[in-house]
C-alpha cells in the first residue's frame, strides 16, 4: 500500500513552497504578455484619446487640444504614457509596457496586502492565481486606458497608509501616492479620509488620535502633489480647477430626465446644446463654462427630483457590478470577424467574475459577523472592502458603468482568495490523516 499526498500536503507546499509566488508572477505576467503578441488592439475611443494627448506631451506641445489648453481628463496617464514614448518611443510598445508594469505593482500589492491584513500565505497565493487568470483584466492590459496604471498606484498607497499608520515618513508616501492617483482619476482625492475611518472601525490599534494625524499627514502631501497642477489650469484656463473638467458632465450623465444610469452617446445628439446651450463642437474650447453648466443643471435636477434620483442611484449601483464585459469591446472593434468567439470568452469572463465577487462578499461578510460580535481576529479583512464601497458609492453619483468597478476588483479576489483558503482548510480537517491506495501491480 502507497500513501497518496494529502489536501494538507498540498495546502502546506502551496503556503511554503519559495517558488510558488515568482510562479505566479509569472503566469500572470505571461499570460497577458501573450494576449499582447497574439492579439494585439487598436486603441479605441478613450486609449486613442490618451495616445493623441500622450504623443503631444511628449512632442513638447503641451496638454492640449485642438490647440486649447485642456483639463477634461486629468493629466496623470497621458504624462505617463509621454514618458514612456519619450523612453522607448512613440507607438504602443511604452504605454503597454507601462501596464505590464502595472500589473506586477498590483501584484505586488496583493502580497504586501494579505501580509499586512494577516489573510495569511495561502488566501494570498490563491488570490495571486484568481488574478493572473482573470480575463477582463488580462484584456484590458491591451488598451492604453488608465484603469491597470491607476489601480496599480492606488492600491500603492493603499496599503502604505495601512502598513505605515503610525509613521510619518510613510504617511507622507502614501499622501504622495494618493495625490499621483488623483491626477489620473479625479475621486482618489476623496477615497483616503473614507479608508481612515474604516481603519478606526477594523484596526484595534489605530485610535482617533492616530487617525487624526494620518488624515493631516496624507491630506497636506496629496494636496501638495496636485497644487501645481491646479495652478496650472488657473494659468492656462482662467479658472481654478483642481484636477479635471469632467466633473460637471459626468454628473448630469447620472442626472437628467434622459439618464439610463448608464453611459449613452447623448453628446452627438441635439440634446447637448439644448442643456447647455455650447456646441458640441466648443466643448474643449469652452470646457470650464461647460462644466459649470453641467455642474448647476445636474445639481438643479437632483433638487427638483430626489425621489427618482435615488431610485436612479440604486439603478446605477446594480450597472456597476451586474456585468464584466467592458475589457473585450476593443477587441471585437479590433477583430470583428471573430464576434461568436468574444461572447463565448465574455460569457466565460463573466461566470468567473460572478464568483470572485460571491466569493469576496461571503468574505466581508464573515469579517463583519466577526467584528460584530467582537472578534477582531479578522476584522482587519474589512478593509478589503474600502475600494468596493466607494466605488458603489461614486456609482450611485455618477454612472454605474461597468469599468468602474475595475479598482474593486483585486481587493475582492484577495477577500476571495481568503475564502477559498478558509474552505480548504475546512475540507482538509475532515480528511482522514493517511489515504492509501493499492500498489500498482
Amino acid at each position: 500500500m502507497a500513501a497518496t499526498r494529502s489536501l494538507s500536503a498540498r495546502i502546506a507546499t502551496i503556503e511554503t513552497a519559495p517558488w510558488v509566488v515568482p510562479a505566479l508572477f509569472a503566469l500572470a505576467l505571461l499570460l497577458r504578455l501573450a494576449m499582447l503578441v497574439l492579439l494585439p488592439q487598436d486603441p479605441v475611443s478613450d486609449g486613442e484619446w490618451y495616445m493623441v494627448r500622450a504623443a503631444e506631451l511628449a512632442r513638447g506641445m503641451g496638454y492640449q487640444e485642438a490647440g486649447h489648453p485642456t483639463a477634461f481628463w486629468p493629466v496623470g496617464y497621458p504624462a505617463l504614457l509621454a514618458g514612456s514614448m519619450l523612453l522607448f518611443g512613440p507607438g504602443l510598445f511604452g504605454p503597454l509596457l507601462v501596464n505590464l508594469v502595472s500589473v506586477a505593482m498590483i501584484l505586488g500589492a496583493i502580497v504586501w496586502l494579505g501580509r499586512a491584513l494577516g489573510a495569511g500565505a495561502l488566501a494570498t497565493r490563491i488570490a495571486l492565481l484568481l488574478y493572473a487568470l482573470y480575463p477582463a483584466h488580462i484584456a484590458y492590459v491591451g488598451q492604453p486606458c488608465s484603469e491597470t496604471a491607476s489601480t496599480a498606484i492606488g492600491m500603492g498607497a493603499f496599503v502604505l497608509l495601512i502598513v505605515g499608520r503610525k509613521r510619518s515618513l510613510a504617511l507622507i508616501g502614501a499622501g504622495a501616492l494618493f495625490g499621483l492617483a488623483t491626477l489620473l482619476r479625479a475621486q482618489m482625492m476623496l477615497f483616503p479620509i473614507g479608508v481612515i475611518v474604516a481603519m478606526l472601525l477594523a484596526l484595534r490599534n489605530f485610535r482617533w488620535r492616530d487617525a487624526l494625524r494620518a488624515a493631516v499627514l496624507v491630506h497636506i502631501t496629496l494636496a501638495a502633489v496636485v497644487l501645481p497642477w491646479s495652478l496650472r489650469n488657473v494659468a492656462q484656463m482662467g479658472a481654478f480647477v483642481p484636477v479635471s473638467t469632467n466633473g460637471g458632465v459626468a454628473l448630469f450623465y447620472g442626472a437628467n430626465d434622459r439618464a439610463t444610469g448608464d453611459w449613452f452617446a447623448w453628446e452627438r445628439t441635439p440634446y447637448w446644446d439644448e442643456t447647455v446651450g455650447i456646441p458640441y463642437s466648443q466643448r474643449v474650447a469652452q470646457q470650464v463654462e461647460l462644466d459649470r453648466r453641467f455642474k448647476a443643471r445636474a445639481t438643479q435636477w437632483i433638487a427638483a427630483h430626489p425621489a427618482q434620483w435615488s431610485v436612479l442611484g440604486i439603478r446605477k449601483m446594480v450597472l456597476l457590478w451586474l456585468k464584466d464585459s467592458d475589457a473585450f469591446w476593443s477587441l471585437e472593434k479590433t477583430y470583428p470577424d471573430g464576434s461568436s468567439l468574444w461572447r463565448a470568452v465574455q460569457g466565460l469572463d463573466q461566470l468567473y467574475y460572478m464568483a470572485l465577487v460571491g466569493l469576496g462578499l461571503f468574505a466581508l461578510g464573515i469579517a463583519v459577523r466577526d467584528r460584530i460580535r467582537g472578534r477582531w481576529e479578522r476584522a482587519p479583512l474589512l478593509l478589503l472592502g474600502c475600494m468596493p464601497a466607494f466605488a458603489t458609492l461614486t456609482a450611485f453619483g455618477f454612472t454605474g458603468q461597468t469599468r468602474y468597478h475595475y479598482p474593486a476588483m483585486p481587493f475582492l479576489i484577495l477577500a476571495a482568495g481568503w475564502m477559498l483558503a478558509l474552505i480548504l482548510r475546512r475540507l482538509a480537517a475532515r480528511e482522514p490523516s493517511v489515504r492509501l491506495r493499492p500498489r500498482a501491480v
